[in-house]
């Protein structure tokens, strides 16, 4: 038996994971969930056409909003996109590229949606996009039922992927000759771990202090990545579609990779995105950072951050 995976949220977001999931061949059923049936099922009738010239094929069907989900029994894991981005896109002056502002419809959603799912018996993995990501990722793990470990967010991954594109850039290299994390919220309080950024396995910070570079300014340029992509189109898809795509198929194929993604950090008392090896079972190993003293406290008060976020919802 092949994997069998629902996306649930099927905009911008949703369904460019929805086509990087077929296109990639990776599960043998798709099931496409939003508040919108039509929407639903059009991309699954969209997603099947394509298939005509793909080397794999993955069964593509819509389960209507109003169902009882108990297809969803058998699934191996769910990608959780709801959410309207628009709500932070109004004000082009604000650069802030505050995702908090989407707390109050993305709260709304996980507290219709969750009692639905673990109503459904879904004992599989939940991945979670929705913004503020870390919050709504603790949010729907309450909601769902599911142990700690089954729910985990995209958190600080495309940040990094941003970082990673930032110091390429600046120093000509390829983007695969990055390593290190972006850590903490998916948010305001994120910040550069610089103490773990190599280029070809070389510090930045020695490279930057020999070069004359600015690490605040690459900093930055990775941090406002998704207000000049979401100001330029309306939304922001493909660096978000793939790192989903990604950890999910280290959960299928029980690769173990490590990401920044967002997980339970127990120590703190809340999720928030740092080093987290994923696998089949979910949530594997956080393996431990060497931050600086700088860095400790940086993150500590991020992790304060994403409480408070939290305390709104409860």
């Amino acid at each position: 038996m092949g994997n069998k995976v629902a996306v649930i949220g099927v905009g911008h977001v949703g369904s460019t994971v929805a086509t990087n999931i077929v296109t990639a061949g990776i599960a043998s059923e798709l099931m496409l969930i939003d508040e919108k049936d039509k929407v639903a099922r059009a991309e699954a009738y969209d997603l099947t056409d394509q298939q005509a010239y793909l080397a794999t094929t993955t069964k593509v069907s819509f389960v209507p909003y109003e169902d009882d989900w108990s297809t969803l029994a058998d699934a191996d894991a769910i990608v959780f996109s709801a959410g309207n981005i628009k709500i932070v896109l109004g004000n082009p002056n604000d650069h802030s590229n505050n995702r908090v502002g989407e707390l109050a419809n993305s709260a709304r959603i996980v507290k219709e949606v969750g009692p639905r799912i673990k109503q459904s018996g879904f004992h599989g993995i939940m991945i979670c996009i929705s913004n503020p990501c870390d919050v709504i990722a603790q949010l729907m793990q309450r909601e769902s039922g599911l142990p700690a470990q089954q729910v985990l967010g995209t958190g600080t991954s495309l940040d990094t992927a941003r970082l990673h594109r930032a110091v390429a850039q600046t120093l000509g290299k390829s983007m695969t000759d990055v390593a290190g994390y972006v850590i903490g919220e998916h948010g305001e309080t994120q910040f550069t771990a610089w103490s773990s950024v190599t280029v070809n396995g070389r510090a930045m910070t020695k490279i930057a202090k020999e070069q004359g570079l600015d690490l605040d300014d690459l900093q930055n340029q990775a941090r406002l990545g998704g207000h000049v992509v979401g100001l330029g189109k309306g939304y922001t898809c493909y660096g978000i579609g793939m790192t989903a795509l990604t950890i999910l198929k280290s959960v299928l194929n029980d690769e173990r990779r490590t990401f920044p993604a967002t997980s339970l950090n127990e120590q703190l008392g809340t999720y928030i995105g740092q080093p987290t090896t994923v696998g089949a079972a979910g949530v594997i190993d956080q393996p431990q950072l060497d931050l600086t003293e700088q860095e400790e406290a940086l993150f500590a008060k991020s992790a304060e951050a994403i409480k408070n976020n939290f305390a709104k919802v409860k």
